[in-house]
């Protein structure tokens, strides 16, 4: 039986008012880790707010308090994410800020890899919001990304939103910037997120079709709209799934907490036939 990775990211920019259950302290942010963990999520993928302010920010100490406190209480796979702008020795300065402690040291690094028009869209009035964000990240910035990533020891989680962002991975691959197994992310548009390929097993087949040959670890998240119905096919593929409240919020179907989602998830895995891998496991298959 395969074992099937879960990841949960527990909170984005997504606010309290869609789902109280989204952590916004690194209090809240460490419980919500450990209580996921426990549930069945081996990589655990957070932002943090300004306990004052709630506003999202990259500030050192709550990163490191935030892992301070759930790795007391869990063995997950901690990533924090950067920010959108700025150049990218800032953006990536918080990790190696982190690295520098065992105790608070990043279990991944990360690389975006291209640009994107992310805006939100609402089917139901058909407006969209953030009609000018462009999240920009060029070649050079991947690399800078990538390099820090292995220079710290990190393999880097490798978000996909569109094909683009698969061939300049496999570019760096080519280059030896990338060392295999890559750990992709590959990032479906749900209706409320509108860019990149939709959830549907055509998307998948296209990326699986163009990593053929390369050893990689793929996981699947549906961003802006549920992942849940997802789970079979992204297992039956042989993917790993990605769940949680920063990729949708479920604001009109009951409110689930990231816990809920990963223990759903977990059930429909294991209803199939196989394990869900434990964090240590989860280590072992990244590197092997």
């Amino acid at each position: 039986m395969a074992k099937v990775i879960i990841e949960a990211a527990i909170n984005g920019n997504a606010m309290k008012k869609l789902n109280p259950h989204i952590p916004y302290s690194p209090e809240e942010i460490a419980q919500d880790a450990i209580a996921t963990c426990r549930a069945g999520a081996a990589i655990i993928h957070f932002h943090v707010r300004d306990t004052a302010t709630g506003k999202w920010v990259h500030d050192v100490p709550y990163y490191a308090e935030v892992y301070r406190r759930a790795r007391a209480g869990c063995k997950a796979l901690l990533w924090p994410t950067f920010p959108l702008d700025g150049d990218a020795e800032k953006r990536f300065s918080h990790f190696v800020e982190l690295a520098k402690d065992p105790a608070t040291k990043p279990d991944l690094g990360a690389g975006d890899m291209g640009s994107v028009n992310l805006v939100a869209y609402n089917p139901a009035t058909k407006q969209i919001h953030n009609e000018s964000m462009i999240y920009c990240n060029s070649y050079a910035t991947i690399r800078y990304f990538l390099e820090k990533s292995r220079d710290l020891g990190l393999r880097p989680t490798l978000q996909i939103f569109d094909a683009s962002f698969l061939r300049a991975a496999l570019v760096f691959l080519e280059q030896g910037v990338l060392t295999e197994p890559l750990l992709l992310k590959f990032y479906l548009g749900g209706p409320e997120l509108p860019f990149g390929l939709p959830p549907t097993l055509k998307s998948l087949e296209a990326y699986i079709d163009m990593i053929k040959g390369v050893r990689a670890n793929w996981f699947a998240a549906t961003l802006g709209g549920d992942n849940l119905p997802l789970v079979p096919l992204i297992v039956s593929l042989g993917g790993h799934v990605r769940i949680g409240l920063e990729d949708y919020q479920y604001a009109r179907e009951g409110q689930p907490s990231n816990a809920q989602l990963a223990e759903r998830a977990a059930t429909m895995i294991r209803s199939m036939g196989h394990e869900v891998a434990t964090p240590s496991e989860t280590r072992a298959i990244l590197e092997a």
